[in-house]
């Protein structure tokens, strides 16, 4: 038997999340599953387009629609684009103010971590191709950390020297996106399960509510990996390397009333731009369909190598 099965994922942004679906193919059908195949009815959606075809040569079809919902949590480091901005007003930085000042970006580390639930419908437009729709919500945090050093036209001078602004920034995010999946395979290596090869791309936007803040997500990968069956059930794993870009502009305000740098600076409004540290990634992936037409699945993946994220997933074809 020939499986193919796809998944992908997405983080919002701060992560994007993407997600799982599948696709068998059987090359291999005794004349019965043939004939079942090709006299059962057509979907209600009339996806996908040319299973006839499909059909006609024996290849199994997944449910054409499916709706999914992950939860996604990442952890990862940033960079400053560009100079950070700010503002100053209060405190001796802040004197007969407001002051601009601006940190050099080579002076600004910011580290983040988000946490998001995604509602993911896809469906197969040809045996190959599926297309998929993300909408979600996101909390998130960017701690920002900016040393004074070399900062010019400061009052304090070198006393200002090892002075670090911290701006933590905590926002909530809508987000919302488009992907798409191409499926193929390779025969077999060792045995006889074919090795299942899958591309996939997608862009998510979110806008956050609490920050004037736009984060944009770019993802490509190429996901390789086998899928078994279970009883009835089916058990696929998925090696990925992918890309993933996050560009992010954040300008808002803090208060540093009541903390230790209250004498320094009072207010301080901000503007900088984001981009994600690393954008070369790996994941370990699992899949597990399940159901009397394998119409349910289960959904996790690991993310290691230069950050570290977790997607757990719960999804149903119709």
């Amino acid at each position: 038997m020939f499986n193919y099965s796809v998944k992908s994922q997405s983080v919002l942004l701060a992560s994007v999340l993407l997600s799982g679906v599948s696709f068998t193919a059987n090359a291999n059908n005794d004349v019965n599953t043939v004939v079942q195949q090709q006299t059962k009815p057509s979907h209600w959606s009339g996806l996908p387009l040319l299973s006839d075809k499909a059909t006609e040569r024996g290849y199994e079809l997944p449910i054409p629609v499916g709706v999914s919902l992950f939860y996604n949590n990442i952890d990862a480091d940033y960079i400053a684009v560009n100079d950070f901005e700010v503002q100053v007003d209060g405190g001796l930085l802040g004197f007969r103010g407001p002051n601009d000042y601006v940190v050099p970006a080579e002076d600004v580390s910011i580290t983040g971590s988000d946490r998001s639930v995604q509602l993911k419908i896809d469906a197969w437009i040809l045996p190959f191709w599926n297309v998929y729709a993300l909408l979600g919500y996101t909390e998130g945090n960017k701690d920002i950390l900016a040393k004074l050093d070399n900062v010019e036209g400061l009052p304090c001078d070198e006393a200002c020297n090892g002075v670090v602004l911290p701006i933590p920034i905590n926002y909530t995010a809508k987000n919302y996106g488009i992907g798409t999946v191409l499926a193929g395979q390779i025969d077999p290596i060792i045995g006889d399960t074919p090795v299942i090869v899958m591309a996939v791309g997608a862009i998510v936007k979110a806008n956050t509510n609490t920050t004037d803040s736009v984060i944009k997500t770019k993802i490509a990968s190429v996901r390789v990996g086998q899928r078994f069956d279970v009883g009835t059930d089916k058990l696929a794993w998925f090696l990925a390397f992918s890309h993933q870009s996050v560009d992010q502009n954040v300008t808002g305000d803090y208060s540093f009333v009541g903390t230790e740098l209250e004498p320094l600076m009072e207010d301080v409004k901000f503007d900088i731009d984001l981009a994600k540290e690393e954008t070369k990634n790996m994941s370990l992936s699992m899949n597990y369909d399940f159901g009397p037409k394998n119409e349910w699945n289960l959904y996790a993946e690991y993310g290691f190598l230069n950050w570290q994220h977790l997607i757990i997933g719960f999804g149903r074809r119709f």
